[in-house]
């Protein structure tokens, strides 16, 4: 975002179907919301298709954007969401393969300068909040997905979920928990 531009600014260009907006949201959230949809989407689906159509309802609802102190970003997963769930319904399976990811929660690492002792245990790390992830229920991966890793607030999750705020944070809470606990178990 430009400096000294705020979101309610970014967000009134954005309805206007100004270039500058969409292209300052797509690099803001596009690796995102591939992520979001690779983890969602039963196998076979190209999640970038997904963001593509996620992106093509977007310009088509624009009048249905509205301003309620959340991030255009928020609005995205929303429509996502519905893509996916769309999908998932298409697809008839419940069951979901997810390709093996770069980071616990699917998001491509930074490399470093650790030395190979601290690779090793940041690898067993990894792999243990990773196992522990996908243990997870989908809800519970879903609002940790929202929270943690797109960084959405509580108020655009409640956005994207339809769900109150205090259920969001709740919902955080106990996955976070869920989480925690099963990273034990994965670790003993």
């Amino acid at each position: 975002m430009e400096p000294g531009t705020s979101e309610r600014d970014l967000l009134a260009r954005f309805r206007a179907l100004d270039p500058d907006a969409w292209e300052t949201v797509y690099r803001r959230s596009y690796s995102r919301l591939v992520e979001y949809a690779r983890r969602r989407l039963p196998g076979g689906y190209d999640p970038h298709d997904a963001v593509s159509e996620c992106l093509a309802r977007a310009v088509d609802r624009i009048d249905d954007l509205a301003d309620h102190g959340v991030r255009v970003e928020a609005w995205l997963y929303g429509i996502l969401r519905l893509v996916v769930l769309e999908q998932i319904r298409r697809s008839g399976r419940q069951e979901r393969e997810r390709p093996v990811a770069d980071s616990p929660l699917g998001l491509v690492e930074v490399a470093d300068e650790r030395g190979p002792l601290e690779h090793v245990l940041r690898d067993e790390q990894v792999s243990s909040v990773r196992a522990a992830f996908e243990r997870l229920s989908v809800d519970d991966q879903e609002v940790l997905w929202l929270r943690q890793v797109a960084e959405l607030s509580v108020a655009e999750v409640a956005e994207v979920l339809k769900k109150g705020h205090g259920a969001v944070r709740q919902a955080n809470f106990r996955a976070l928990a869920r989480l925690r606990t099963l990273i034990e178990e994965v670790d003993a």
